[in-house]
């Protein structure tokens, strides 16, 4: 808490210099330094690490933008650089950890401890900036952009660590036309920052000290007490992730940004496909715009699309983190949404399923299966398979 009281401290100082001391011209670099000092604070080889990519990515731009010559041989080697360097810190520390312990099939082979790669924070927030960067240079879609600008994209320090990631376009538009925040901006902002504190602070950490060592011990409570734990568990984890966007869009306007949402009330969501549409918005739509259209979505097969709808799923959750949970969480959703798109399509072929599917108590029924859908794969952030069997078995 007193890294917090800190942190709003330093943060009411640079909002004060920002607005009222330094000129517009000027504000784009005291923000990209600002930035640099956040993640300064975490390692400095972070900054380093960071700087060098984006002077890649960004010289890499400028010669997409004039150059006519291997320009998808030089967006293959950025992309395979950047996607490469997020599986290797990400990925390769489980990858020899499996082989080490397999001992590569001989028995007889000395057990070797990997060591243990530190992944810088936020990189895979950066890395999605970046990819989406040069990309959409490729495409000529950016508007050009001073180094300092594209610096303050990929390193904003309010959405750092937990996003959301923006798009360069709305991004650099606002930055161009930057305003002093009326009074309303400035409630919003204050208020979003609160309710982040709340949300995370105080109510999901408080869960969390609750919920999570006693799903560890299913068997000492009543089954109607572990089935709210499942569902408190489900809600934690929305608040805990929500309260950091909040506090990250209540920042970022009172700079004068207006960062997309990345959450609109995903339990409401009367099926899973509609819960992943409003669960960590900008990833998933990333993730989409990125991965399941290029390789899945065009002129595609009704068994392709399946199929990517499936991967596109695991990858979303492998990006959290690589391990076997998140695995069993992108195969247990990537079937939920194969399944709800087989659905749609005994809808279109059968119109009494979709005059059924329409009535009202039918959604009501919806919401609430998607809702236990989610809640129960959710028990995968905090458990591991024999702890989820000893619940599953509690509550069934």
């Amino acid at each position: 808490m007193e890294n917090l009281v800190w942190y709003f401290i330093s943060l009411c100082l640079s909002i004060f210099i920002y607005w009222f001391i330094l000129p517009s011209r000027w504000r784009s670099l005291f923000l990209l330094l600002m930035s640099l000092l956040f993640v300064s604070l975490f390692n400095f080889k972070y900054v380093l690490y960071f700087l060098l990519h984006m002077i890649l990515v960004y010289s890499a731009g400028l010669y997409l933008d004039k150059g006519e010559k291997k320009k998808r041989l030089i967006l293959t080697f950025i992309l395979l650089w950047l996607i490469g360097n997020l599986c290797f810190f990400k990925y390769s520390e489980l990858f020899l950890s499996a082989i080490v312990e397999s001992g590569f099939g001989f028995s007889w082979m000395p057990k070797i401890t990997v060591p243990t790669l530190l992944l810088p924070l936020g990189m895979s927030y950066i890395i999605f900036r970046l990819i989406h960067f040069v990309v959409e240079v490729y495409k000529k879609k950016n508007p050009k952009c001073s180094f300092i600008d594209f610096g303050l994209y990929v390193l904003f320090f309010p959405t750092f660590l937990a996003g959301p990631v923006e798009r360069f376009k709305p991004f650099h538009t606002q930055t161009m036309e930057m305003k002093a925040p009326d009074l309303s901006s400035i409630n919003q902002g204050l208020f979003r920052i609160l309710l982040g504190v709340a949300k995370k602070f105080v109510v999901a950490d408080t869960l969390a000290r609750w919920i999570i060592p006693a799903l560890h011990t299913p068997e000492s409570h009543p089954r109607f007490l572990v089935l709210l734990f499942v569902y408190g568990t489900a809600i934690q984890i929305y608040l805990d992730f929500s309260g950091y966007t909040d506090m990250a869009l209540g920042v970022s306007r009172l700079f004068g940004y207006k960062i997309m949402e990345n959450f609109n009330r995903p339990f409401f969501q009367r099926n899973v496909a509609q819960f992943w549409r409003n669960w960590h918005i900008s990833v998933y739509s990333w993730i989409r715009d990125y991965f399941f259209f290029p390789f899945f979505g065009y002129r595609a097969s009704t068994l392709k699309i399946y199929v990517g709808i499936f991967m596109t799923m695991i990858v979303f959750m492998l990006w959290h983190k690589g391990n076997l949970n998140f695995l069993l969480l992108g195969i247990y959703h990537g079937l939920g949404l194969v399944v709800w798109q087989l659905f749609q399509e005994m809808k279109r072929k059968y119109p009494s399923i979709r005059k059924w599917s329409l009535r009202p108590y039918v959604h009501s029924i919806a919401t609430f299966f998607t809702f236990n859908f989610v809640s129960i794969s959710f028990l995968l952030f905090y458990l591991d398979l024999p702890h989820l069997y000893a619940v599953l078995d509690r509550i069934f």
